[in-house]
């Protein structure tokens, strides 16, 4: 299934805590047992359990070593605990010494400049201390090999990088086929953060006027290297800046100008526009008409952590200007991140694109005319401000004192917020039913539990929701109140129609908090005479039902709630600090 049943390995990135590009080729990431496990680890862990080929170790410090020479980290915990199976490579310059005893099994380029020769070469390794190259050689050329023919890579036509892959790397794989696919992920992916019933636009008949105005409505893809960092290539408001940018054609991009006013016409709207954010050419651009759009944006490049949360080149002083006008004003912002939103409740509607490519435009004329009702939910938590987040350090380590208290795991989660992570809104109603337990035959090992749910469309328009589970402990001061621990989105919805939502847990859904030194254990959630509630919207008690419950060693005196939040409750929130998600 997905890119690796095309036969290409998948790799997953950055392990691990490289949560900062500031001196992020020395600084330490100081993590403990009990954050690295319950925050950090998850998303590899499920990477690990998809069967993910390689995994590419990153270019910060872990607890004082570097990560792709760190034994505890790639040895211990991700091939020992974790069970990863596949390989695992460096980043490029991130290895530091001939380290494949510690559990790197591939070195990308990126070789010591004052010494030519790749640290896995075989005098390197001949000449450090340990076992022989051929032993040190025998355990990564196995996984690398192994991984390779799981994937049927000698059976498939191929051909080697460097050696004659020049014409079928450059050639254009693009069809209407991938262009849809591309519309489709980026449509799907816009987060409606607030609609006062503004959105979405209706039929105009002539007699409406709409400005279209900011200077992100036009913005090019950007080709060739960073003007001001020239190691990278260039950022723009369509895809983050570094080694993973791609520059689209002006003739394969679809800005929010063209497809705005493209389907604004269709819709019988006059279009005036302003594709800056010059305030004069702005004001006089939305004279007279009826709804405005200001499109603003941020940017980000490898290397280099955001100066400032603050959206770009006056995009708040812009926004306000043309709110104090007293017109319906909608925000359409495209980021690679948080984003501070001090305009947020002057305005009418607010939506959020993160970095969605080459069909940006279409997406967000597909969601503001309502061909298509937004799905996305907010994968971060918005900030109030600057100072509910954690900066970048400058110290040699960075020491996560925070713990697992992110995000909307933090104790001061509700005061914080200025949209709530997990949350996004709908031009339809979503109606949850009762949350009940699946007998236990049917629910899939390694699952411990596994609880189910109906999510039916009670609105009147199409749509496809995000359901989400937690689990919520009771208050205590070791542990977070909320963890999230599943979610699914359903199939597109038509109004009346229903989708079951099934949701399992592990053991491992309910970690303890008593951490040894090097060790992490899970524990049952329930007591020897166990009675949880499992609750579909916890702030309604009549939709909570009792249930019986009995799993694993009956070792902790917790008791815990299953909860499928909506997540458009502002409580569920937190600062947007590491691991925001």
């Amino acid at each position: 299934h997905g890119v690796q049943g095309e036969g290409v390995m998948a790799v997953a990135k950055h392990f691990a805590y490289n949560e900062q590009e500031t001196d992020r080729f020395n600084q330490s990431s100081d993590v403990d047992d009990r954050t690295a496990w319950e925050l950090y680890y998850p998303p590899f862990e499920a990477t690990v359990e998809a069967g993910v080929a390689s995994v590419m170790c990153s270019y910060n410090r872990v607890n004082g070593t570097h990560a792709c020479e760190n034994e505890s980290l790639l040895r211990r915990d991700l091939k020992g605990r974790l069970g990863f199976r596949g390989f695992v490579m460096s980043d490029w310059w991130a290895l530091h010494a001939p380290a494949s005893d510690r559990g790197v099994d591939q070195e990308m380029p990126g070789i010591p400049q004052d010494d030519p020769e790749p640290w896995l070469s075989h005098n390197r390794l001949e000449a450090s201390e340990g076992t022989s190259p051929s032993e040190r050689h025998l355990e990564p050329a196995l996984r690398i090999l192994a991984a390779m023919h799981r994937l049927r890579l000698t059976e498939r036509p191929s051909c080697t990088p460097g050696r004659g892959c020049s014409e079928a790397l450059r050639s254009n794989q693009r069809s209407p086929q991938h262009d849809a696919l591309a519309r489709e992920a980026a449509a799907s992916s816009v987060v409606l953060l607030k609609n006062s019933g503004v959105l979405p636009l209706p039929e105009a008949g002539g007699t409406s006027t709409l400005a279209l105005i900011g200077g992100a409505l036009s913005a090019e893809s950007l080709w060739g290297q960073d003007p001001v960092h020239r190691m990278m290539p260039a950022k723009d408001y369509y895809m983050g800046g570094g080694s993973g940018h791609c520059g689209v054609l002006p003739e394969q991009l679809v800005t929010p100008l063209t497809a705005l006013t493209q389907r604004a016409e269709r819709s019988g709207w006059k279009v005036s526009a302003s594709p800056s954010n010059n305030l004069t050419e702005a004001l006089a651009a939305a004279q007279g008409a009826d709804v405005a759009i200001v499109v603003v944006a941020a940017s980000s490049i490898e290397t280099l952590d955001r100066d400032t949360l603050t959206l770009d080149d006056g995009a708040d002083e812009l926004i306000n200007a043309l709110r104090k006008e007293g017109r319906r004003t909608i925000v359409l912002v495209q980021a690679p991140g948080t984003f501070l939103s001090p305009w947020r409740d002057t305005v009418d509607a607010v939506a959020a694109l993160f970095l969605g490519g080459e069909q940006t435009g279409s997406a967000w004329a597909d969601v503001v005319f309502g061909d298509r009702s937004p799905a996305g939910k907010l994968p971060i938590m918005l900030p109030k401000s600057a100072s509910s987040t954690i900066d970048p350090s400058d110290e040699p380590s960075a020491v996560y004192s925070e713990g697992v208290f992110t995000s909307y795991r933090a104790k001061d989660a509700p005061s914080q917020s200025a949209f709530p992570f997990g949350h996004g809104l709908s031009y339809t109603v979503f109606a949850y039913g009762t949350v009940t337990r699946t007998p236990s035959e049917a629910c899939p090992a390694p699952a411990v539990l596994c609880v189910r749910i109906d999510v039916r469309n009670a609105g009147s328009r199409s749509g496809s929701e995000v359901a989400q589970a937690y689990v919520a402990f009771p208050q205590q001061d070791d542990a977070p109140r909320l963890v999230l621990r599943g979610f699914h989105r359903t199939a597109e919805l038509r109004p009346g129609d229903s989708e079951v939502v099934v949701f399992s847990f592990s053991a491992a859904t309910f970690p303890s908090t008593d951490m040894g030194i090097g060790s992490f254990s899970t524990q049952s959630p329930f007591t020897s005479a166990p009675r949880a509630r499992i609750c579909a919207a916890p702030w309604r008690g009549s939709l909570c039902e009792a249930a019986r419950m009995a799993a694993g060693r009956r070792t902790s005196r917790r008791r815990a709630c299953a909860y499928n939040l909506l997540p458009s409750m502002g409580w569920m929130s937190g600062a947007a600090y590491r691991g925001s998600s």
